[in-house]
């Protein structure tokens, strides 16, 4: 299989979309349907003992032609099945490959920045990586990011100046919102995340929780909170984070800061063979112990991390879940493409930004 043409050619058909609507249909079918036939051949691949073979080279055409595209939708899930497919060589390899584009200064900014967004909304949207893989590489994205203050001789709160280091804050905040209940729950996993400074790194003078997308924001500290994660979580303001002109400034004009690459899959098709892999966020089991809100049917308790003290903090899921439980199917829905409605409330991506169909 040509894989780089192949890539190129759902990149071109994707860029059409958002100009010719009029032939979305069609275009949609199309890649659909290439895209479940790439998967049908990475299944074989996987069967002939090839998988790892082949991922190498489609890992090479991810680099050079999705990485830095500019908002892809659909092609980054060849990456995530064929990651599904063999979670413990070609899951994790992934994963380490974008922590280290991440961390390497040899990166242009827009390449780190690009790689810290995949790899955030992989490890929180990836349902075959253990909670080990993701604590380690929640510790290293902390430790960059510590690194960063340390080496700072001018700390003014600028977040052009700062966009790599603010694009990491995030990551860590993004793959929180949907870990940390996971992570809460295993006792060496718990005491790893309240070891690491992130409390020093929340509270520099570049001041993140200023800068980062409010929605993702307050989701975190609202978890923190509950969650205990830091024993003096009342130095923390919690209210109505509004978008400021800090943020907005924070990812320049192209706005990278909304970018989550693995936000549900808008093709039907294609996202029958995700959704087995795939966490949802209506899934998610968050540390404040939010039954009623949740669709999973489990009747395990959250009480163990309930701030009891702190009723308030479900009064505010309970106000804010629009921020987090996007309809992100309304604009595909509304062009007329037939997608299954289930796909709703999946996204943690803003109502102002709508991922799939413009």
């Amino acid at each position: 299989m040509k894989w780089q043409n192949f890539i190129s050619w759902v990149q071109c058909a994707s860029e059409l979309l958002n100009r010719n609507n009029l032939q979305g249909n069609k275009v949609v079918e199309k890649i659909d349907s290439l895209i479940v036939l790439t998967f049908l051949h990475l299944e074989s691949c996987q069967s002939s003992g090839r998988l790892t073979e082949v991922f190498d080279i489609l890992l090479a055409s991810f680099k050079r032609t999705v990485l830095n595209t500019y908002k892809s939708k659909f092609t980054q899930f060849v990456m995530f099945y064929a990651c599904a497919l063999d979670p413990e060589r070609c899951g994790v390899k992934f994963a380490m490959v974008l922590r280290d584009m991440f961390e390497s200064d040899l990166n242009p900014p827009i390449t780190r920045m690009s790689a810290v967004a995949y790899l955030a909304s992989y490890l929180s949207r990836a349902k075959f990586l253990s909670s080990a893989l993701v604590a380690d590489i929640i510790q290293s994205l902390v430790y960059s990011c510590f690194a960063y203050c340390n080496k700072l001789h001018d700390s003014d709160m600028n977040p052009e100046a700062h966009q790599v280091f603010y694009s990491g804050c995030q990551a860590i905040m993004y793959i929180l919102c949907f870990r940390m209940k996971s992570l809460m729950d295993v006792p060496r996993l718990k005491m790893k995340l309240i070891k690491m400074r992130m409390l020093q790194l929340w509270e520099h003078k570049l001041n993140p929780l200023k800068v980062c997308l409010p929605s993702v924001v307050e989701e975190f500290l609202i978890q923190a909170k509950a969650a205990r994660l830091f024993m003096s979580a009342e130095l923390f303001v919690f209210e109505d984070l509004l978008e400021s002109d800090l943020s907005k400034a924070f990812g320049g004009m192209d706005r990278l800061d909304m970018f989550f690459p693995f936000d549900p899959c808008l093709l039907k098709k294609s996202e029958s063979y995700i959704r087995p892999h795939f966490v949802r966020w209506s899934r998610v089991k968050t540390t404040y112990g939010d039954e009623e809100d949740s669709d999973s049917g489990s009747e395990a308790s959250d009480d163990d991390f309930v701030d009891r003290n702190a009723n308030d903090i479900l009064d505010k899921r309970k106000r804010n879940a629009n921020d987090m439980i996007d309809d992100d199917m309304v604009g595909s829905v509304g062009a007329g493409l037939d997608f299954d409605p289930d796909l709703n409330k999946m996204s943690i991506t803003p109502k102002s930004f709508k991922y799939g169909f413009k």
